[in-house]
């Protein structure tokens, strides 16, 4: 025979109790699945791995242009290479080129290269007009100017001086030619004289009887 639901003979206070109790534990279970879980601990960041710095990408060839005073000095260099006629040439060429300082200064080169005392005085005022140009291309080229006129000017000295001693030789050879001409004369007139008569010696005679009377 089974038992009712509800028992009158169970207490009033003990099925209050017990609705309580089953209050509480739903309370306590619906509290327990609201409350979220403790956050994990973070795990570390991973390791950075270290920077190697990259080589520099290599530069690329950029062409580079000659200066000017490195095209004079191998203009120079070729102007060495050729014979006095070919130089007479190369100047009648520059000539016939517009005015510039790059010009002036080949010209002036051209010149020195005849060794002549004319030509270096030209030259010398090629350089002038460089150095005392107020264009922006001669002033890249005037350190080069103020030295070949350095240069050019103590080669004209040495070439003047060369020149006075050569003539001093000249002079002192014609002087040393007149005076030997001056001697071998002195000699064909001496040769030309009569010879001068021998001076008579003492006489034998006289000279024992001298001695017997003393």
């Amino acid at each position: 025979m089974k038992k009712p639901l509800h028992d009158p003979r169970w207490p009033a206070r003990g099925r209050s109790g017990a609705l309580a109790l089953l209050a509480l534990l739903l309370s306590a279970l619906l509290g327990a699945c609201a409350t979220s879980p403790p956050p994990l601990p973070a795990e570390p960041p991973p390791p950075v791995p270290p920077t190697v710095a990259s080589e520099p990408a290599p530069a690329a060839d950029v062409p580079i242009t000659p200066s000017g005073v490195e095209i004079l000095l191998a203009y120079h260099q070729n102007l060495r290479a050729l014979n006095p006629v070919e130089i007479a040439r190369e100047v009648n060429n520059l000539n016939s080129q517009a005015k510039t300082p790059m010009l002036a200064m080949r010209k002036a080169m051209a010149l020195s290269m005849s060794r002549t005392t004319n030509d270096l005085t030209l030259a010398q005022i090629h350089l002038d007009s460089v150095l005392s140009s107020t264009d922006q291309d001669a002033e890249a080229l005037k350190p080069l100017a103020r030295l070949l006129g350095t240069q050019w000017s103590e080669q004209r000295r040495l070439s003047d001086s060369l020149d006075r001693l050569n003539t001093q030789a000249r002079d002192n050879q014609r002087k040393t030619d007149q005076l030997n001409e001056k001697l071998e004369a002195l000699k064909a007139i001496e040769r030309t004289l009569p010879a001068s008569p021998a001076a008579p010696g003492p006489a034998t005679g006289a000279s024992s009887v001298k001695q017997q009377g003393g």
